[in-house]
């Protein structure tokens, strides 16, 4: 039995990569997250590099290390040849007794700003401050785009592994495979799972590839195993629905975006809406996936929670699975 079952799955495989739609289904997550760890690299921090002389004294150095990348020069003359190459630095002077700062002017814009307030702090240091400062934690563990970027991502391309499936069943039904199957050895059981292996997968591939490439650290990946296959199975299920009982790919890939709606409805109105309004999406498996996936990459998930929201996501999919058995069965036929 398991010898058919991967049988099929490799002749899935070795035709996916014959077709550039599927070949570019498996690389174009790693790319989006590639995209967002850009967006996050430059959101997330900016460096501000100063080049000084030996005008400048060691407390000052010490004290722009701790805000900024510093070059030290035993001239200004180095110091300022080092300003005027291609990169963003500034270099940093004392004159007349007071700091002179210099710029190429390709530097980028808002960074002289943060220098200034560096040294202006330097020198103001023993100054009493006339009101009462006072650091909230607004929770934020990550940078937003990269926390929630990242969970979306994960259980969005779940959809993937179905549109696979879905590309495939429409290729056996065009090649009058699907027919041959039907009379062959071939039990209807180990089809339906070779057929469906590649839509676990590929998002297992994917979700964890693409946090890793976005270097979330020592995230528990197990629990993030666990709960792209939980999520993946609805993908897997409605991949057969739409692939049965289509004859062209384009218009089973359209059918198939329907569940965009919900897969991005559900994530954004756990993301904006306020708490109270949470139970009106309940009945999306997705909701339960992300709020999942957050609570692991924010590294808070417990194996209590992970357990319970995905046989949720299991239960709703059985439901899922109870009211399109029969179009799957009419398809297959």
């Amino acid at each position: 039995m398991l010898s058919k079952i991967f049988r099929i799955l490799q002749r899935d495989i070795k035709s996916g990569m014959r077709d550039y739609m599927v070949l570019y289904i498996i690389i174009f997550p790693f790319i989006l997250a590639f995209i967002l760890k850009m967006m996050t690299t430059s959101v997330g921090s900016i460096t501000v590099n100063v080049a000084v002389d030996d005008s400048i004294g060691e407390d000052m150095i010490l004290y722009l290390e701790d805000y900024a990348k510093v070059e030290t020069f035993d001239s200004l003359d180095k110091m300022r040849e080092r300003v005027n190459r291609t990169d963003d630095i500034f270099g940093l002077t004392m004159k007349d007794g007071g700091y002179l700062v210099y710029q190429q002017g390709n530097e980028t814009q808002g960074t002289v700003d943060i220098l200034d307030l560096i040294v202006t702090s330097y020198d103001n240091q023993d100054l009493e401050v006339p009101i009462d400062v006072r650091i909230s934690d607004i929770d934020w563990k990550l940078s937003p785009l990269k926390q929630y970027g990242g969970s979306l991502l994960a259980i969005f391309m779940s959809v993937l592994g179905g549109m696979v499936i879905l590309i495939n069943l429409i290729e056996e039904k065009t090649e009058k495979t699907l027919t041959a199957i039907n009379v062959s050895p071939t039990k209807r059981s180990e089809f339906v799972l070779g057929k469906g292996l590649m839509g676990f997968i590929l998002p297992i591939f994917h979700s964890i590839g693409m946090l890793l490439l976005l270097n979330f650290g020592n995230i528990d990946y197990l629990m993030v195993f666990v709960t792209t296959i939980s999520i993946a199975l609805i993908s897997v299920i409605i991949g057969f629905s739409i692939g049965v009982t289509n004859d062209n790919i384009l218009a089973g890939i359209s059918s198939l975006k329907m569940i965009f709606i919900p897969v991005l409805g559900s994530i954004f109105g756990a993301i904006f809406l306020s708490a109270k309004w949470h139970p009106f999406l309940y009945w999306s498996p997705f909701y339960w996936a992300f709020k999942s996936m957050d609570a692991i990459i924010l590294k808070e998930a417990t194996w209590g929670m992970i357990i319970m929201n995905s046989g949720i996501i299991i239960g709703i999919t059985f439901i899922v699975f109870m009211g399109l058995s029969k179009r799957i069965n009419r398809g297959l036929n």
